[in-house]
């Protein structure tokens, strides 16, 4: 077999000894290598950078929130809006595509996360999202029961016993147990409007996804939750009974967002919660439930349906499906974990 005349052959190189034309020829083909390698990531970037602002444009616009030049404020919504569908590289090259811009433009950068009110924002994120890839712990159903049947209640009749639930606590119900069930990603939850839900009389709900992490065309999907058998903890019925709830105290149809903030302790606010405060309502009524809050975020929802699923012996083609995972390699990670206990072969071996 010939040897290969490659750069780094001493043979090859020794051909270009005496020959200084030719070494001026090789010179010149890895100079122009070079160049072209350095424009084709430059470019790369730049078309990065494009799509970047454009999704930051378009969600400025839709939020109502100016984007050149933008408030430090917005850009910390922005990448609270879009913590769950991004990696922590492309959240970076986001705050880095919106920093050039407005220097391009003349304009001190609202994006700096190495001080100022981004700061803190910045810090819990890479917090949150680095204790969700080391492994939140999922919420299974026990653990859901327990925390719902710690949720705030009152008196109707202002000196009786305690037994229904508030208005917040009407809320929250609903929002666990669809985030739960439907295993949605944070930014799902919160984006559901009143044109996303579809009750289906005797099955449950149908509940429309618009946007999500797994589908990058945007042709949205739609997920169906069935009625549970308990009707403390039944999903179609919390998400009823919220919504009427909501009606009563708007004194009106209640239409667009869904899981809405409160203003002036259970006065219903005109928009929806924001994604971070998911995990801010899960981490308060895991404590009220006895559990430890730290130890939870918004994902433990999705992490927890599909770990119990498989626990439980549902068909993983199936359970993959419903929250949309796109790699079998991230899916596998729940199947491994969930059946660690599963035909154990520790178990009754006479200790």
């Amino acid at each position: 077999m010939g040897t290969s005349r490659s750069g780094g052959d001493p043979e090859a190189l020794e051909d270009f000894q005496g020959n200084p034309e030719r070494l001026q020829e090789l010179r010149a083909s890895l100079g122009r290598l070079e160049e072209f390698a350095s424009n084709a990531r430059a470019e790369n970037t730049i078309r990065a950078y494009a799509a970047d602002l454009e999704d930051f444009r378009h969600w400025c616009k839709k939020i109502g929130r100016e984007w050149l030049p933008a408030e430090p404020k917005t850009v910390g919504l922005y990448l609270g809006a879009r913590a769950d569908d991004l990696s922590l590289a492309t959240l970076e090259r986001r705050l880095a595509a919106i920093a050039s811009l407005h220097k391009e433009e003349g304009y001190e950068s609202p994006a700096s996360v190495a001080e100022g009110p981004l700061r803190k924002i910045w810090k819990g994120l890479v917090r949150e999202k680095t204790r969700r890839q080391d492994g939140a712990p999922p919420l299974l159903v026990e653990d859901l029961r327990a925390i719902i049947e710690h949720l705030p209640r009152y008196s109707p009749t202002g000196d009786g016993p305690t037994g229904e639930l508030t208005l917040t606590s009407l809320r929250d119900r609903a929002l666990l147990l669809v985030g739960w069930t439907g295993a949605l990603r944070r930014s799902e939850l919160v984006a559901l409007t009143t044109e996303d839900v579809k009750f289906i009389e005797g099955e449950g709900v149908n509940i429309y996804i618009r946007q999500s992490k797994a589908d990058q065309e945007a042709e949205g999907l739609v997920k169906g939750l069935p009625y549970g058998s308990s009707k403390e903890t039944c999903p179609v019925t919390a998400l009823r009974q919220w919504l009427q709830a909501a009606e009563r105290q708007l004194g009106g149809r209640l239409e667009g967002d869904i899981f809405r903030r409160f203003y002036r302790g259970e006065s219903i606010g005109p928009s929806a919660m924001t994604a971070q405060y998911v995990s801010t309502v899960l981490k308060r009524h895991a404590e009220a439930a006895g559990f430890d809050p730290e130890q939870y975020s918004a994902h433990s929802l999705r992490a927890g349906f599909i770990t119990q699923a498989i626990r439980v012996g549902k068909p993983e083609r199936r359970v993959k499906e419903h929250p949309s995972h796109s790699s079998w390699e991230t899916f596998n990670r729940y199947v491994e974990e969930a059946g660690t206990f599963r035909d154990n072969p520790a178990e009754d071996i006479g200790l």
